[in-house]
C-alpha cells in the first residue's frame, strides 16, 4: 500500500511538472494501462490524516487498496472513518 501511495505521488509530481500531460501518456511510459494509473493516481489526494496514519504510524488499513483508490475522492473528513474503522 505505502509503494502504491508513494508511486501515485511520483505520478502526480510528474503532472505537475509538465514532464506527462495526460494520463494515457503516463500509462504509456509505465507500460499500464490508462485505467490502472487513473484509479491509482487518486491516491495522491488522500486526506493529510489518512495519510499520517498509513505513512507515519503505520497503522493497518481495514480496506483493500482497490477500494483505498475510491475513498480518495471522498471529502477529507469523511475519509478516515471509511479507511481505519
Amino acid at each position: 500500500m505505502l509503494r502504491a501511495i508513494g508511486r501515485a505521488w511520483a505520478w502526480r509530481q510528474r503532472m505537475q511538472r509538465g514532464e506527462v500531460t495526460t494520463i494515457a501518456d503516463l500509462a504509456a511510459e509505465e507500460g499500464l494501462s490508462d485505467r490502472y494509473v487513473s484509479r491509482l493516481l487518486r491516491l495522491a489526494w488522500l486526506a493529510p490524516e489518512v495519510l499520517e496514519r498509513l505513512v507515519v504510524r503505520r497503522e493497518p488499513c481495514a480496506i483493500s487498496l482497490y477500494d483505498l483508490c475510491f475513498v480518495a475522492s471522498l471529502p477529507w473528513d469523511e475519509q478516515p472513518v471509511r479507511v481505519f474503522d
